[in-house]
């Protein structure tokens, strides 16, 4: 994953904040597990200030709210799993800038575990 500029942020209101305030952010991964995040909240104020952000959730289970177009990596994953899930997501956000989608939003549903 050497290709990818990784920040973490350790909390929902942290993550948000990123998101919202670096330029160069191409996509958001949560993981929910005993967070206590309202997850389709943080991902409505995210794509408000960053229309077409792809989202990866990581989680156990699906969370209450979760937009149908963000796909769940079930734990326990490997590097190879996320590597392709997170793939994936930025060649479906490349593909629908390209079909003419201005800022690229895809909002079509997603697998919604990706084992």
């Amino acid at each position: 994953m050497s290709r990818y500029c990784v920040f973490q942020a350790h909390n929902g209101s942290a993550a948000e904040e990123l998101c919202v305030e670096l330029p160069k952010i191409s996509l958001l991964v949560l993981n929910t597990y005993g967070t206590g995040v309202e997850v389709g909240g943080l991902i409505r104020r995210v794509r408000i200030a960053k229309p077409g952000m792809p989202v990866l959730h990581i989680g156990f289970t699906i969370p209450e709210g979760l937009p149908a177009d963000v796909p769940t990596l079930a734990e326990t994953f490997t590097p190879e799993q996320l590597l392709l899930a997170v793939s994936a997501l930025m060649e479906r956000r490349r593909s629908s800038r390209t079909a003419g989608d201005e800022v690229g939003i895809d909002y079509s549903p997603a697998p919604r575990v990706v084992k």
